[in-house]
């Protein structure tokens, strides 16, 4: 899935790429997944493109399988060109993740601003104690969008999301005993003895 709106190649028309910038711009206010995004399948990754100068409103949706949460890491990348594709941020909330869909539940962390060195938005290994939670975005595109080759395109960023579930208790139990037996071999090697092998059945 892909917020992607932009007509690329060079067989994309500037009557097609007006077509989709009109799209773009009845959709760019608020924009948002229609199913939750399952994080459990691989990382994620998006590319949106704005076409209009409207203030947006970006919200995604995550789910991962695991009762007990996990930690999220995230990356959101504004892509400058000039003064023809430009994102101006929210100055309150510019980036935000949410413990619930649709940027409801308690707040788990924000930002007012992108690092300063690299436009971007970065959370590491942030805890998420439930096994739902959503990123929002909110931003205005101030581009004029006269670039000649990204015609009509205005802003533009990246976001990347990966989850690490915490681990069931009976996968937990699982693998501390394979750590035991491991512990186990390694010390019996250590002291000299040999393993026991039980006799073969003839």
């Amino acid at each position: 899935m892909t917020h992607t709106l932009s007509a690329r190649g060079p067989a994309s028309s500037l009557f097609k790429q007006l077509k989709l910038a009109g799209a773009a711009a009845l959709l760019s206010p608020l924009l948002a997944f229609a199913a939750p995004v399952d994080l459990s399948t691989g990382p994620f990754e998006t590319s949106v493109n704005k076409f209009s100068n409207a203030p947006f409103t970006d919200v995604f949706d995550f789910v991962f399988t695991s009762p007990a949460g996990g930690t999220v890491s995230s990356s959101a990348i504004e892509i400058k060109l000039g003064r023809y594709v430009d994102i101006q941020w929210d100055a309150t909330k510019a980036f935000a993740i949410y413990s619930d869909f649709g940027g409801m539940g308690t707040e788990l962390v924000s930002f007012s601003a992108p690092l300063a060195s690299t436009g971007s938005f970065f959370v590491e290994d942030l805890p998420v104690d439930d096994t739902t939670f959503s990123i929002v975005i909110k931003g205005q595109a101030i581009g004029d969008g006269l670039s000649t080759f990204q015609p009509g395109l205005k802003g533009h960023y990246d976001l990347n999301v990966m989850a690490q579930p915490v681990p069931e208790p009976a996968s937990l139990a699982l693998s501390l005993a394979g750590l035991a037996f491991l512990g186990a071999a390694g010390k019996r090697r250590k002291s000299g003895q040999q393993p026991t092998v039980a006799p073969a059945l003839t």
